[in-house]
């Protein structure tokens, strides 16, 4: 008996030692369902990353275009209420300067020209407020966009991290 386990042994531990390396060999070559899974999150955060950068950079050339041509898009709410009482008041001076001196109609015209120098002070006020609390209401609808894609962005690349340290504490696993 000694003698035939001795020869099953011999003829075992080659086989056992090559399943043993045919085994770790592929377990090294494939890697686990969670390494893959966060490869995956990883790659599809780089193409969102990819796509917010291209998002950021047509909005930032929009916004270049728009304030160059001097479209209101590139202007604020509390901005366009700025120009409209400035508007106002260069129409109430031309009023005023078409009128008879002392006519009612010139005291009348005066009197608007007042209101819309207070409205013009409050619109200012108000743009000057929001702007130093930031908010969105002074900004313009193409700088928030901007403002917007710049935070995606953020929050993109903290996803890249937070997806790269997964990935590697599941491959030294």
């Amino acid at each position: 008996m000694n003698m035939n386990m001795k020869s099953i042994y011999k003829a075992c531990v080659p086989v056992i030692a090559a399943v043993f390396v045919f085994s770790a060999g592929t377990a090294i070559a494939q890697p686990s369902l969670a390494v893959k899974e966060d490869q995956a999150q990883l790659k599809s955060d780089k193409a969102a990353l990819h796509r917010q950068i291209k998002r950021l950079e047509a909005d930032e050339a929009r916004l270049k275009s728009d304030t160059a041509s001097g479209r209101m898009s590139a202007e604020s709410k509390d901005a366009y209420e700025v120009y409209k009482a400035k508007q106002a008041i260069k129409g109430e001076k031309k009023d005023i300067a078409a009128d008879k001196a002392a006519s009612l109609q010139m005291k009348s015209d005066k009197a608007a020209l007042h209101r819309q120098i207070k409205r013009l002070e409050a619109a200012e006020a108000r743009l000057k407020a929001d702007k130093a609390e930031g908010k969105m209401a002074a900004e313009s609808k193409d700088s928030e966009r901007v403002y917007k894609d710049q935070q995606a962005i953020k929050g993109e690349k903290k996803d890249i991290a937070a997806d790269t340290t997964k990935l590697k504490a599941d491959q030294k696993k």
